[in-house]
């Protein structure tokens, strides 16, 4: 194998930083081997005048890049995946996905923007990104802390440029708040020659990680492909060697949804795959080609409702408890996050003015939107997926906490199952069983049962039939079932079991 190999990608410090990791992933397998850099400037670096979906054409940042592959002048070519728009990618040549950060997109604001939204003012987002553009607008007017009576105006307007052009923008007082690709920041963080001004321009800014489902990624956000020509076959040899062919199998279900929609950075939906430790699943929404709203879910089950009984929780959430809200309780201040598992666990003044001085991170949308109508400023969410799977995100250079760091504020009785899992938390109220004699009865006839939390559970397992079976979301509820010796059907989330019921 020869000593020197040529990768070629545009001249962005974000470029520059795949290609970093890049290299280390290559030497990590081939020590000896010195990999160059061939800088290419791409037309989405010649013309910056207009956002991206109004310029002909795709492949803005890949076509002149994949050019000098085909022309023998480099050995490989290195793309952030979501900007490959051929349809074809895959069909042609040799690739390797090599990395991918946090999918999430992540708005970023200045700090003024609380002043405009306690006077009622238009918040002034900049993107270019019709799918940014309409489904954060309309997520942010419900997300954004209420700070007076008036409703929260959010407008998106073009901004172009690298992510530190962008930040500087931002920071000269020409929007409000940007939205980025959390990976883009996470990996500059990480990258020597852009760390320190990237983290000066982040210094006193507000962010709020965007939740996947309501504000889905392009596909391939976050990923790193690498590509190179079948007949250089040693290049073939070091792809294979680093290839990593769980994302690879993620970005290509992704792609499906892309190729039945569209490419490019026209397109008005978002896609992304990912996976639990129970399940893994596919999903997609926004506006297809006609403008039309959609909203779809790919993931296997071996539920089958056929001539069975199904008692499913989300239909009767209201009858299962009353609660008991405790004054007297220990929140935790040394912490630098709470971690909110409901909105009725922040029922007073006093807690709301406690956690105000902290980090906020919610269980999923609807408590984030409660939240903000306290004048919260919730931070992130984990998407009804549950705690565990914002390890990724929080211990990430953007946000950059640790379990050590986070309070979990929830019900007393769930508290318990927290603690004992070594996480810090605080009960804020307590959950009275209620449930209806009549209710009760259709829950004991069920063939099938649908919890939406280990409780539900607990308060009925004295009158289900012993051959029921149950179903679940994946988190705590679907772990403390396991634990409980009740093996469960295990959804993504609870919004998935209620999209796969209408369908039946």
């Amino acid at each position: 194998m020869k000593a020197t190999f040529t990768i070629a990608c545009r001249g962005s410090w974000l470029s520059l930083a795949q290609a970093e990791i890049f290299k280390k992933k290559v030497q990590t397998v081939y020590p000896d081997i010195t990999i160059t850099v061939n800088i290419v400037e791409t037309a989405g670096d010649k013309e910056q005048s207009k956002p991206l979906h109004l310029v002909e054409g795709q492949d803005f940042f890949t076509k002149e890049i994949q050019d000098s592959l085909k022309n023998n002048e480099v050995d490989f070519a290195l793309h952030s995946m979501k900007d490959v728009s051929s349809v074809d990618f895959f069909n042609e040549g040799q690739y390797a996905i090599i990395d991918r950060e946090v999918m999430n997109d992540v708005a970023v604001f200045n700090n003024s923007v609380l002043d405009k939204l306690k006077n009622g003012e238009k918040i002034i987002i900049g993107t270019s990104s019709p799918r940014r553009s309409n489904m954060a607008t309309g997520f942010l007017q419900k997300a954004l802390p209420k700070l007076t009576d008036a409703p929260i105006e959010v407008e998106a307007i073009p901004i172009r440029g690298n992510v530190d052009t962008r930040l500087q923008k931002l920071s000269n007082g020409s929007y409000d708040g940007i939205i980025l690709a959390a990976a883009g920041l996470n990996r500059l963080l990480q990258y020597a020659p852009a760390k320190e001004k990237v983290s000066d321009l982040l210094k006193d800014k507000k962010l709020m990680v965007l939740p996947l489902f309501e504000c889905p990624p392009a596909a391939g956000q976050g990923a790193i492909v690498a590509e190179t020509t079948g007949s250089n076959i040693e290049a073939v040899a070091i792809l294979n060697a680093i290839k990593n062919t769980q994302l690879t199998n993620a970005i290509t279900a992704e792609r499906v949804y892309a190729k039945q929609y569209g490419y490019g950075c026209s397109q008005q939906f978002g896609v992304f795959h990912a996976a639990t430790p129970n399940i893994s699943f596919t999903y997609a929404s926004g506006k297809d080609g006609a403008d039309k709203a959609f909203r779809e879910w790919n993931f296997e089950t071996a539920l089958d409702l056929k001539g069975k009984q199904l008692f499913s929780s989300t239909d009767y959430m209201k009858d299962f408890f009353t609660y008991d809200y405790l004054n007297d309780v220990e929140i935790d201040e040394a912490v630098k996050l709470y971690f909110i598992s409901s909105h009725k666990a922040v029922h007073s003044t006093a807690i709301t003015e406690k956690i105000l001085r902290k980090k906020v991170w919610a269980a999923g949308t609807r408590t984030w939107y409660e939240l903000a109508k306290k004048g919260i400023w919730v931070e992130g969410c984990a998407d009804g997926l549950g705690f565990d799977f914002l390890h990724s995100i929080l211990q990430s250079p953007l946000i950059n906490i640790s379990n050590n760091d986070i309070q979990l504020i929830t019900n007393s009785q769930s508290k318990m199952h927290w603690i004992e899992d070594g996480i810090n938390a605080a009960g804020t109220y307590k959950l009275i069983a209620r449930l209806p004699d009549e209710i009760k009865n259709i829950i004991a006839d069920a063939d099938i049962i649908f919890w939406t939390s280990f409780q539900q559970y607990q308060n009925c397992s004295a009158f289900i039939k012993t051959t029921v079976q149950h179903v679940c979301p994946s988190g705590k509820t679907a772990k403390l079932l396991t634990a409980a010796g009740v093996q469960p059907i295990i959804f993504p989330t609870i919004k998935a079991f209620i999209d796969w019921r209408a369908k039946q």
